[in-house]
């Protein structure tokens, strides 16, 4: 007699074509980075943020005044993440830009000054463990998010060094980020940077948290073995009252394993063949939280170079954010294209 499960039947590796996207998605794949470049670029639309956040830093203040506002560093530091450039080009191109608006520039020296403090902030109110950031593109819809992590190469590496005299630059290791993403239109919701050696599973409840925390309504959340912990299941079932769908080892039994949240899914999966259980549980929207990283390394590269791991973080930490806002973008454009078809 064959016994039917998941247990008892491990699932055939069969790789399945990825699935086409569909015109709306890929109209809004060609238009984003268009757009998100024209957006990022127009300081036009900028240069009254500036200047009224430069007289509101300037108010009252004693002493030599502020020459650049916060949001004229962001500003230039998403130029500088855009075209993968040094803090000297990003310095020059945002020169030659704001000098034909009556506005002054910060030198690179200053602007290195100034975006390192302003991402120091970001670490120290974080904490020295990870950084988390949860994102700020709250909707009124609860978000189908789906959770994961990737590494970032730390050496600045140079395969034609290695081809041609057999050296290179000495290997220094990872940077992990973890992102909890909107599986239906990519967007960052919340996300975390740690170094190579912290686990995938706990960050999961630290993740969510930040993004309830600044607003953001959970829906169901899709999630690998790696995160299929009791502890997870108790958090995104009994505390945030949400569905949790996440796979299991082939060898594992359906019992509570410390909880009956964990338990009810684990008797599910054992219950009937993967090929079925992927398409009751709904498992199949979990690989659309993978496509984030293969485009923001598309997009700003996987390599990150850096003197300082310090200096490594906050590289990441702005690649992060403006892949977000690009997300965001596109998300804005998908709707419309949903919404004209």
């Amino acid at each position: 007699m064959k016994v039917k499960g998941t247990f008892a039947e491990p699932p055939k590796k069969v790789k399945l074509p990825p699935r086409k996207p569909t015109s709306e998605e890929q109209r809004a794949n060609n238009l984003a980075p268009v757009e998100f470049s024209r957006e990022s670029a127009s300081v036009g639309n900028w240069i009254p943020l500036f200047r009224k956040e430069l007289a509101e830093m300037n108010s009252g203040k004693v002493g030599r005044p502020y020459s650049f506002c916060d949001s004229m560093i962001v500003w230039i530091v998403s130029l500088q993440t855009l075209i993968k450039g040094t803090y000297r080009t990003a310095a020059g191109l945002a020169a030659a830009i704001l000098e034909g608006h009556g506005m002054k520039a910060p030198s690179y020296s200053r602007l290195f000054e100034r975006s390192a403090e302003m991402l120091d902030r970001m670490l120290s109110e974080n904490g020295e463990t990870y950084i988390i950031r949860a994102g700020s593109n709250v909707i009124g819809r609860p978000r189908n998010v789906g959770i994961d992590s990737s590494g970032f190469n730390l050496s600045n590496t140079c395969l034609w060094r290695k081809e041609k005299w057999g050296t290179g630059p000495k290997r220094r290791g990872w940077l992990k980020l973890h992102v909890l993403s909107d599986v239906d239109t990519g967007e960052v919701i919340a996300f975390a940077v740690t170094d190579k050696n912290t686990g995938d599973s706990p960050l999961m409840i630290p993740l969510l948290d930040a993004a309830v925390a600044a607003g953001h309504r959970i829906g169901t959340v899709y999630a690998d073995g790696a995160y299929s912990s009791a502890e997870n299941f108790d958090h995104v079932c009994g505390r945030l009252g949400t569905r949790f769908v996440t796979s299991f080892k082939v060898n594992t039994k359906p019992v509570n394993g410390g909880s009956r949240y964990r338990g009810e899914a684990t008797r599910l999966w054992c219950s009937m063949p993967y090929a079925e259980w992927v398409e009751k549980s709904g498992y199949g929207r979990r690989w659309k939280s993978e496509c984030g990283f293969s485009d923001v390394k598309r997009l700003f590269g996987e390599s990150i170079h850096a003197f300082t791991m310090k200096g490594a973080v906050r590289k990441l930490l702005m690649k992060t954010e403006t892949f977000s806002r690009y997300k965001e973008q596109r998300a804005i454009l998908l709707s419309g294209c949903l919404a004209s078809s």
